[in-house]
């Protein structure tokens, strides 16, 4: 069940190649190509071998969805970037406050950016800088293709896709001017304007930018990076503890000044610690039965999921707790201001942005106080630093997806059917059309098939993405087992079973009812893993099959 994900061994190095290439879309498998899948064997040592010719063969200029197999004879336009004219985007509304409703139900047409994972945007509210999923012929695969993360700036006003380099888990410095980045070769990156400026050796592919200086982890060290002092060692962690990634997994708190250490054990059992950046200093966290934790997009407060209740813990010791039952589900979010937290259900997700979500807003005095209504859209759903903007992603197919984007303002506006997107028919056909029945079940890369001993799907994706189910069908098995550590499987019609490992936090229970598209588990590290994924297996009448078939 391992999988290549969260060190990304397979990525190749492109940084170099794309900048002489257009901003890339490729297209996702067929189901021809998808009845030959297989494992993908995937190594860093001679990958540049003929990339360019893949390149070449793989993708186009990015003109509309894609959803068959790349063709080795596809070439690539000449053209460096996609500008369209500039988009007619409606005027800002300041953010509203959280104490009041609020909603970002208005779909703002943009041009088609398709299979976006990670989306992260630019201060200044302009700029989403993106990975997303790039299929490229292969000749080291049964299959004949694989999917990368490719790194583009997509400029909201414009609608220029420009292309950045080959990683994940882009963030902004505070001022807009740096880009870093987690590289295809375990290097954390950072880039001004596409031009890669630094090389930093961190050994944690999380790190954090506190104004233009960026935080990281080398081995034992807590290092520091800026333009003028470059790499400076800010403290130690004490030798005992000292981060091992992936066994060891970190996060720092928005403002910088504190981290989460979290220890996975192949017993299942997990250890938590609470550092501080600036002596290394680390203090055991007693958060038993909690299945995951999130820092605040402001400040220092960390939430903590349990089972049965959520919490909210601030630094002075103080903390907030309530059930899940006070909400509509237990899908968590964050209001604009990044302070306070949104609850309750996403809607299924097929086709997305089909219909309205409301979210009730726990707030600073521990009660459900006001809503938000947003769209029921899958992966990074992220406001812009003012709170203007939504973004998300939706399906245009069982595997492909597309960027959303959604004007947002103050007021009420009831849940339901959304009017706003007017592709929602013909997503919803293509979807329908398909023979086959298992749609993705996260909005990540396939870095892994069914081959040899390894008997299911890894998909790729930021740690806390929603997992959804992959068809109709009722829970009924979840928990922890060796290997695989936390899981949901679902049991559907005809003896077909799906599970979902790796994961951390369980939104469903057994015995449950679930539909196509429906949030069941968030992705995590639980078990044997090299990053987060989700290890998606198949079992028809208790036989392992290939999920990509169902």
């Amino acid at each position: 069940m391992p999988s290549p994900s969260g060190l990304r061994t397979g990525a190749r190095d492109l940084t170099g190649l794309r900048a002489g290439l257009p901003a890339l879309s490729c297209r996702a498998p067929s189901p021809k190509m998808l009845d030959s899948a297989s494992s993908i064997t995937r190594m860093r040592t001679a990958r540049m071998v003929g990339v360019a010719a893949l390149v070449a063969a793989a993708c186009t200029a990015p003109a509309a969805v894609a959803t068959r197999a790349p063709s080795p004879q596809t070439t690539t336009s000449p053209e460096l970037t996609i500008a369209p004219s500039p988009l007619a985007l409606p005027t800002a509304t300041p953010r509203p406050p959280v104490t009041e409703p609020f909603r970002c139900t208005e779909r703002v047409p943009i041009p088609e950016v398709d299979h976006v994972v990670y989306a992260t945007w630019s201060p200044d509210a302009t700029k989403l800088a993106i990975s997303r999923i790039v299929t490229l012929a292969s000749p080291r695969t049964i299959t004949g293709w694989e999917e990368e993360f490719f790194l583009d700036s997509f400029d909201v006003r414009t609608g220029e896709l420009r292309p950045l380099g080959v990683g994940e888990r882009p963030q902004w410095s505070a001022d807009g001017r740096y880009l870093s980045y987690w590289g295809w070769d375990g290097t954390l990156r950072i880039a001004v304007g596409g031009f890669v400026v630094a090389d930093i050796p961190a050994t944690m592919p999380e790190a954090r930018w506190v104004g233009e200086t960026l935080y990281f982890m080398s081995k034992d060290e807590i290092q520091a990076w800026n333009a003028e002092s470059f790499v400076r060692t800010i403290a130690h962690l004490p030798s005992e503890t000292a981060a091992e990634y992936p066994s060891d997994d970190v996060y720092w708190s928005a403002d910088g000044e504190r981290f989460t250490l979290t220890r996975y054990s192949l017993d299942g059992t997990l250890e938590r610690f609470l550092g501080t950046t600036t002596t290394g200093d680390l203090t055991p966290l007693d958060l038993p039965q909690a299945t995951f934790t999130e820092w605040a997009p402001s400040g220092e407060s960390l939430f903590v999921q349990y089972p049965d209740r959520v919490e909210l813990h601030a630094m002075d010791g103080s903390a907030r707790s309530s059930s899940l039952r006070a909400f509509a589900g237990p899908v968590h979010g964050w209001t604009p201001d990044g302070r306070a937290l949104l609850m309750g259900r996403i809607s299924p997700t097929i086709p997305a942005g089909d219909a309205l979500d409301q979210f009730k807003v726990w707030g600073a005095d521990g009660e459900p106080q006001t809503t938000a209504t947003l769209p029921n859209l899958l992966g990074q759903r992220v406001f812009s630093p003012g709170g203007e903007y939504f973004t998300g992603v939706s399906r245009t197919s069982l595997y492909g997806t597309r960027l959303e984007l959604y004007r947002c303002g103050a007021g009420p506006a009831s849940s339901g059917a959304s009017t706003g997107d007017p592709t929602v028919p013909s997503r919803l056909a293509a979807i329908q059309a398909d023979p086959r029945r298992f749609a993705r079940p996260v909005a990540g890369a396939i870095t892994q098939f069914v081959q040899g001993s390894h008997t299911g799907i890894d998909v790729a994706a930021p740690f806390g993405s929603v997992i959804v189910a992959s068809d109709d069908g009722v829970v009924d098995a979840m928990g922890w087992v060796q290997v695989g550590g936390r899981r949901v499987c679902v049991l559907h019609a005809r003896g077909l079973e799906s599970c979902y490992y790796h994961t951390s936090a369980a939104l469903v229970t057994i015995g449950d009812r679930v539909v196509r598209g429906q949030p069941i588990a968030l992705i995590g590290m639980t078990g044997v893993t090299t990053g987060p994924h989700v290890h998606w297996e198949a079992k028809l009448l208790g036989r392992i099959v290939d999920p990509l078939r169902q």
